[in-house]
């Protein structure tokens, strides 16, 4: 077992992601796991689930905390965070994992001193892999994808939100972003006027408002366990990307959850989305979208098919991904004599 530390680049409860994820799993596993927090300032640990604490005082930790816990295991430092190479030093760990989850471009200069200073690479894409082992011949480097939550299978009948409107449901889950192909949105919403087009997430950028068509409703961020309450109300839930280097090297979390619930999935044809057929549908071009669409709402869904959908989720859950990283975690300390 090992002391694991994830530097700071998000608060723990904002959306529920893949760092809270693997880090929930590592501390399942019986790891000592350290997860710096944004805010609020507090000289105390909070433990989140177990194994898993919350720190926001960084000289409180260093101090205090790390020494004695350094004593006992070796400090890993898992970080998906390129940025962090100048935040390293500062633990002092045993090793290193960098654990590559998306392919944002100005985060790109920061990428080759994080792999120097890194002792195993992790990638969530297939591309990124490949481009990693590529770059960086020398580095050792597992692909680990994204997974399903397993809070989100054999979801219970629940009453409709009240802010679901009544009618047939497509949906969209996560971020509102420039990466969503919003005249792809907009196309099917016209399309299908008898439909309601829903948006669950944050708002991040110049976005439209869709004020004018009246079946279409954002209804912002929800938390993660509130989510539950929207999947067994939706007819088919979709991932409109634009085609962008962030998307095509994107392993979407939302996949995942989608398909743990049974919902039908339509989405943009996204490399890593191929992988996924035929439990995800995909389409090429906006025409081809709106025309698979069409198809999947004005046919009726098998149960043959929603468990075939569930199934390849609960092959590829967080557990199996937890279980992933820890053998990572395992072979870096081998190599080191550490464990």
């Amino acid at each position: 077992m090992a002391v694991i530390i994830y530097p700071k680049t998000m608060n723990w409860t904002f959306m529920k992601q893949r760092p809270q994820q693997l880090m929930t799993q590592f501390g399942a596993l019986g790891h000592q796991v350290y997860f710096e927090n944004l805010a609020p300032l507090s000289p105390h640990l909070q433990e989140v689930e177990p194994g898993v604490h919350l720190f926001t005082d960084h000289q409180s930790f260093m101090s205090r905390t790390l020494p004695r816990l350094r004593k006992e295991q070796p400090v890993v430092v898992w970080t998906t965070w390129a940025k962090q190479r100048s935040r390293l030093t500062l633990f002092k760990p045993d090793a290193v994992i960098y654990d590559c989850c998306d392919e944002f471009p100005h985060w790109a200069k920061y990428e080759a001193k994080m792999v120097e200073a890194s002792d195993h690479l992790v990638a969530t894409a297939k591309s990124i892999k490949t481009r990693l082992e590529l770059a960086y011949p020398d580095k050792p480097v597992t692909l680990i994808p994204n997974a399903a939550d397993q809070s989100l299978f054999d979801l219970p009948p629940s009453a409709r939100p009240s802010d679901l409107p009544e009618g047939p449901i497509v949906a969209y889950i996560g971020a509102w972003a420039y990466w969503v192909d919003h005249a792809l949105f907009e196309q099917i919403a016209r399309t299908y006027p008898g439909v309601n087009f829903v948006s669950i997430g944050a708002p991040y950028g110049d976005i439209p408002s869709y004020t004018e068509l009246p079946n279409v409703h954002v209804l912002g961020e929800k938390p993660h366990s509130v989510l539950k309450q929207y999947f067994p109300h939706i007819d088919v839930a979709i991932i409109p990307f634009l085609y962008h280097p962030i998307t095509l090297a994107t392993n979407p979390v939302k996949a995942y959850e989608y398909l743990a619930t049974g919902v039908r999935v339509l989405s943009t044809a996204l490399p890593e989305c191929i992988h996924m057929e035929p439990h995800v549908t995909t389409a090429t071009t906006h025409d081809d979208f709106t025309a698979k669409l069409g198809h999947m709402l004005a046919t009726p869904d098998s149960e043959a098919n929603r468990n075939a959908r569930t199934q390849y989720a609960r092959q590829n859950r967080w557990q199996e991904r937890g279980i992933a990283g820890d053998e990572v975690i395992s072979e870096v300390l081998r190599k080191k004599s550490l464990l």
